[in-house]
């Protein structure tokens, strides 16, 4: 897929799209999104490395953390960056992906599994620049092995580049098939292996939480909260859910029973995540600079 000069200066795509409108596409289907360079994101780190802080200070700067399906915030995203590819995380939007690279041998792992399971259940698949595979299943809510042998890694804890991304060969990532990434989703295939998480709760599918779409993130960002985090990171997203709810994004109730429900998963009882979410309704707002 070739690049050229679009409207504005901002470059335009083989199908005439630029990367801003297949960042918005991908929000628009339900997936939060960030800005990369290469395979690395775009936004410059707020902190010193190893600094422990995942995004609760508000400020952007910490990778896969920053994603949003907020367009005012993609629109400045790829102003800014107008060719930079699209970082997409996993476990926050309900993926679980099977990374073959067959220059590590991946092909062959990929050949010995399927010869002892039976093959692969078809789902959503990309090709990378590198001429290797993403398989993207939907995240089961439980912690997963993170090789599945040689040239196979389970990107589940992180992010995927994905298409139309210019990948450092000079090939751009492609979604198989029709190209579109709006196909169903398979059940993640349990002969590949995965352990029970009980501190760490189920993550919603992007259907299950499609009628509070702006809120996915924030759901998905509490419910990776582990012990001694909880209430830290629920205080976070209410603040910043009530943000959305000031803005006109979404309902007051969705809000509330979206996050009560994500603190009732990650251990929490009603009347304390209640107390968690009344202080967030106290605090004060941030301001336009800290925004």
């Amino acid at each position: 897929m070739m690049t050229r000069s679009g409207a504005a200066g901002r470059p335009e795509l083989e199908d005439g799209r630029s990367m801003l409108e297949h960042a918005l596409a991908y929000a628009a289907h339900g997936w939060s999104v960030f800005p990369l360079v290469g395979k690395t994101p775009a936004i410059p780190r707020v902190h010193e490395a190893g600094h422990p802080c995942r995004g609760e200070c508000g400020h952007h700067g910490h990778g896969y953390h920053d994603a949003t399906r907020d367009p005012e915030q993609l629109h400045a995203w790829w102003t800014r960056y107008p060719s930079a590819g699209i970082g997409l995380p996993c476990t926050p939007n309900g993926l679980a992906v099977v990374d073959v690279d067959p220059r590590n041998g991946g092909h062959r792992t990929l050949s010995r599994l399927e010869a002892k399971h039976g093959p692969m259940p078809g789902t959503l698949m990309q090709i990378t620049g590198g001429d290797g595979l993403h398989l993207v299943y939907a995240h089961p809510g439980t912690d997963l092995p993170g090789k599945l042998g040689t040239g196979i890694d389970v990107k589940a804890n992180g992010y995927i580049v994905a298409a139309p991304s210019l990948h450092p060969s000079g090939a751009r990532y492609a979604w198989s098939g029709d190209g579109q990434f709006t196909h169903a989703l398979a059940p993640w295939p349990t002969w590949l292996g995965s352990r029970a998480a009980p501190s760490r709760p189920a993550v919603p599918t992007r259907a299950a939480v499609r009628p509070i779409s702006n809120l996915v993130g924030l759901v998905g960002f509490v419910l990776e909260a582990r012990e001694g985090e909880r209430n830290t990171r629920l205080f976070w997203a209410g603040c910043r859910a009530l943000e959305l709810v000031r803005a006109g994004k979404v309902d007051a109730g969705a809000v509330y029973g979206s996050l009560l429900d994500a603190a009732a998963r990650i251990g929490l009882s009603e009347a304390e995540a209640s107390r968690t979410l009344l202080s967030a309704e106290r605090a004060p707002r941030r301001t336009e600079a800290a925004a």
